[in-house]
């Protein structure tokens, strides 16, 4: 993998991530693992747990651990610099215009619309984190909508809930609503996990 590849790659990303890092996850998901193959859908949901679990934003961590893999350290600092860069753009350009224009019905219009996608692609991201842990294999948009279309289960083979994770999951979710910090979910459910694994 060419380090300019890369880095149009993570400009991609990095234009395309309006609404915060889990809205280009579903992105990264489609180019890595469905289309390229670059990596399984394990590898690649062992990499978000990691870049969630490291200080600072998640699409950075992710952007230097996906260039490391690749290439190296030079391609960590390219995928970084080519995830940041188109921010900085549209950053600067966005607070030169946005005192003026503000108000107007192209900037409202946009930021409406772009809010929306967010917003899908955000439970989008949270469907494919189910699918990764709580779910046994990749149960795509396309099987699911044929499944609603023909009114029966398509999909992956000995599909099935993982209900070990899936109770690790909703416990973690009440917790959460208890005010309980989420260093020691984290630490918690890794143990669990770790623990898990020799049976």
């Amino acid at each position: 993998m060419s380090l300019i590849y890369l880095f149009l790659q993570f400009v991609k990303f990095g234009a395309l991530a309006f609404g915060g890092g889990f809205t280009i996850i579903p992105l990264l998901f489609d180019t890595w693992v469905t289309q390229t193959s670059t990596f399984s859908p394990d590898e690649f949901g062992n990499l978000i747990s990691i870049a969630q679990m490291t200080p600072g934003p998640v699409t950075i961590n992710l952007a230097t651990f996906v260039g490391f893999l690749k290439g190296g350290p030079v391609a960590a600092v390219v995928a970084s610099l080519g995830l940041i860069c188109p921010s900085l753009v549209v950053t600067g350009t966005a607070l030169f215009f946005m005192k003026k224009y503000y108000d107007g019905w192209f900037v409202q219009g946009f930021l409406k619309g772009a809010h929306l996608v967010a917003f899908v692609m955000v439970i989008y991201a949270v469907f494919l984190f189910l699918n990764m842990s709580v779910l046994s294999d990749i149960w795509t948009i396309k099987q699911i909508w044929q499944s609603l279309q023909e009114g029966h289960f398509v999909g992956p083979e000995n599909y099935h809930v993982n209900f070990l994770e899936l109770t690790i999951a909703v416990v973690s979710f009440l917790l959460i609503r208890k005010k309980v910090p989420m260093t020691w979910l984290l630490i918690g459910s890794a143990i669990i996990g770790y623990g898990a694994s020799f049976f």
